[in-house]
């Protein structure tokens, strides 16, 4: 049986043709949460709570309940972050999609006011129809 890797996050493409994270959640979140399960259940065979760590460094069913939901809520924060950044990319997308038609349309416009061999064509990035090389 082949082991599939988890991966945190990957990259899917939407209408816009924008790379946009796809989120998924922790691996080691869900592997955690089985162990916590099998504590759960040692605890209850036992008919008391076992201290996996020692008495310096407690852990507890408590303790990995406690550090599980900390990494949810993290995951979570996370997540809602790719959200904002994702919809923030959409938006410097159309907005330079926006720009580039500008520019496109300024040098049109250019040289229908001024001429496709002018001076004000150079300045503005252009190339003069004159200046360019002929193929053969």
């Amino acid at each position: 049986m082949k082991k599939e890797k988890k991966i945190h996050f990957n990259y899917v493409n939407y209408k816009n043709n924008m790379a946009l994270r796809k989120r998924s959640t922790s691996a080691k979140v869900t592997k955690a949460e089985t162990r916590l399960e099998a504590m759960k259940g040692i605890n209850a065979a036992h008919g008391k709570t076992i201290n996996y760590g020692g008495e310096q460094y407690p852990l507890s069913e408590s303790e990995m309940r406690n550090s599980i939901d900390e990494c949810r809520v993290l995951i979570n924060e996370y997540n809602h972050m790719l959200e904002l950044a994702d919809a923030k990319a959409v938006q410097i997308k159309q907005a330079e999609e926006k720009l580039g038609d500008y520019y496109t349309r300024v040098l049109a416009g250019a040289k229908s006011i001024f001429g496709v061999d002018s001076d004000e064509v150079t300045a503005l990035g252009g190339t003069k129809k004159s200046e360019r090389k002929k193929t053969i």
